[in-house]
């Protein structure tokens, strides 16, 4: 039988849960390994609602209560000690036995453990407040390295395709001069998959010391570029040195797609009609259909 896993349950139903649920949620979400030894007045401490509360946090789960909620969370943790090898510790989907053929399916499946843990770390509030910032920005930067770039390359593309201008230079040194040159109307974002990658972090600071509005994408909130930051993005809830950063970028992408996807819905006739001429000025560089 296939295994599903209660902690993505909780999150894939968070919204559908009332505030005080979400509360105990957040918990369950947060992984905490002490659950298993709490009794329920421990949760509902942890949690700051009342021990009803965590009653009817595991009715809407489909549950009878309190003890079955430690029992899914031993099996989430079972589960996962079995699965633990040095390739999972390192954060790779492959080891020296596995087949050629079934690398793609595994490359899906760890793209998908990412995206799920981008979205149980992101804070609906901080996005919120970055794209309200983005759509306020009379310029936007973006700074970001090596793997980061791709990501920001794409993020700056789809922005200037509604007509926001957008800065990004591959150079780190170029990336630091345009940070320099920044104003309280502009903003800044940093990606960087460690939060530690030197030209990004230095970007960041010099962009926030020169007044604009910070933002990051990063992995972890621990990540040194976070402490420039206004508005805090991150992908994952553990911060890793290396290893996933090969995959960070679906994450990555998912988030500054909904990044563009909000400011778009900001405006959203406005920004139709840019995107229209955008692709209509575009026209002459696409190979019609008829042509042999």
């Amino acid at each position: 039988m296939e295994y599903k896993s209660f902690v993505f349950e909780v999150r894939r139903r968070y919204k559908e849960f009332r505030p005080s649920e979400q509360k105990a949620a957040d918990i369950i979400l947060n992984e905490d390994r002490r659950i298993i030894d709490w009794t329920i007045e421990d949760f509902a401490q942890a949690a700051g609602v009342s021990q009803p509360t965590v009653i009817r946090f595991a009715r809407a789960m489909g549950l009878k209560g309190y003890r079955e909620i430690k029992n899914k969370m031993l099996e989430e943790y079972a589960k996962k000690e079995r699965e633990t090898d040095p390739a999972e510790i390192l954060h790779y989907p492959i080891q020296r036995d596995d087949r050629i053929v079934d690398i793609p399916a595994k490359v899906i499946m760890t793209n998908i453990k990412h995206l799920e843990e981008a979205l149980k770390a992101l804070s609906a509030y901080e996005f919120v407040r970055a794209v309200d910032a983005l759509e306020k920005a009379e310029n936007i930067s973006v700074y970001a390295v090596e793997n980061s770039a791709c990501t920001a390359e794409d993020f700056a593309t789809k922005m200037t395709y509604i007509g926001k201008q957008v800065y990004f230079n591959k150079d780190g040194y170029m990336q630091k001069v345009n940070a320099k040159n920044l104003t309280e109307r502009d903003v800044a974002i940093g990606i960087s998959h460690t939060g530690q990658s030197r030209h990004t972090v230095d970007a960041l600071r010099c962009a926030k010391e020169s007044g604009a509005v910070t933002i990051s994408i990063t992995n972890c909130h621990q990540a040194l570029i976070n402490k420039y930051a206004d508005m805090i993005l991150c992908t994952e809830s553990t911060q890793y040195m290396y290893g996933n950063a090969i995959f960070s970028r679906s994450a990555q992408i998912s988030l500054v797609d909904m990044l563009y996807l909000g400011v778009f819905l900001k405006n959203y006739d406005y920004y139709t009609e840019k995107l229209n001429n955008s692709w209509k000025n575009i026209q002459d560089l696409v190979y019609g259909r008829d042509c042999e």
